[in-house]
């Protein structure tokens, strides 16, 4: 697949924008209901991931441009060009995360820098995100210039930034007896919507499969040359609601939300590399 380093970037850095996010608003509500300490211990590993998924993404995107310094001339075109933003606030959100994660290293509780350059980093991805979505919207690529791209871009970075969160609290022990200070939540929110990002991805072929001709074509090679990997995207979703349901069987156990993130992350993949697969220009 040429277009590998792309799913890499997006997926990446998307989960790595939602998890940088949820972490920040599950920090504020446990600290509002007097618990803010006992997320404190998770806080570090959970960001310590985000910031490594973004870095690889950052690390991926380099190899689609095969010039690096292709990036900093793009970074000139700022006022017209939506890759330029993209390219921009992909570099301060790994920045303003990799300084969140640095100064949770300093002993004791997290201090103002620290919540300061998270909060900057969380802003930064949601805006890295509303680039990625913009950037794509291409009038030249029908089956890509669709209201499904920001939808399907937002539901990768919500769906696996919540189960991120989850799993790094229920990898440090944090399902508390009470539910709402819990992985629980949040592994419920990732799987609902990840199933939506699914019927989104589904309604978005067949809405391929009706349309023009360039978007017939892209139906053609997505829809029908690759229904094992539509297939694939099914079966995955389908098996990470599985496993978090069977948080039911083991609640205090961390593995089934680890397993729904890790088989979440390949779903997302599967439907990111057909979206790339649909990429079929017109008008040109």
């Amino acid at each position: 697949m040429r277009e590998g380093s792309l799913v890499a970037f997006t997926v990446l850095t998307q989960a790595a924008a939602g998890t940088c996010a949820f972490l920040l608003a599950f920090e504020w509500r446990a600290a509002r209901a007097g618990a803010g300490a006992s997320v404190e211990a998770a806080a570090l590993p959970i960001l310590s991931f985000a910031l490594v998924a973004a870095l690889l993404g950052l690390a991926a995107s380099f190899l689609h441009l095969g010039n690096p310094r292709n990036a900093v001339r793009a970074l000139g075109n700022l006022g017209s060009s939506w890759l330029s933003r993209e390219i921009l606030l992909a570099a301060l959100f790994s920045a303003a995360l990799a300084a969140a994660t640095l100064l949770r290293l300093r002993p004791g509780p997290a201090g103002f820098a620290a919540g300061f350059a998270h909060g900057f980093a969380a802003v930064a991805g949601f805006g890295l995100v509303v680039t990625m979505a913009r950037a794509y919207r291409l009038r030249t690529v029908p089956p890509w210039d669709q209201r499904a791209t920001p939808v399907a871009f937002f539901a990768t970075t919500v769906a696996l930034g919540a189960l991120a969160v989850a799993a790094g609290l229920a990898l440090r022990g944090s399902a508390s007896t009470d539910p709402a200070r819990g992985p629980i939540p949040l592994l419920a929110t990732g799987l609902v919507v990840l199933v939506v990002a699914l019927v989104s991805g589904l309604l978005w072929l067949r809405r391929l499969a009706g349309g023009s001709g360039a978007e017939r074509e892209a139906f053609a090679r997505t829809g029908r040359e690759r229904r094992g990997l539509v297939a694939a995207r099914l079966t995955l979703t389908a098996l990470a609601v599985a496993a978090g349901l069977a948080t039911r069987i083991a609640p205090d156990a961390a593995w089934p939300v680890v397993s729904a993130l890790v088989l979440a992350f390949a779903a997302e993949a599967a439907g990111r590399v057909l979206f790339y697969e649909a990429r079929v220009r017109s008008g040109l």
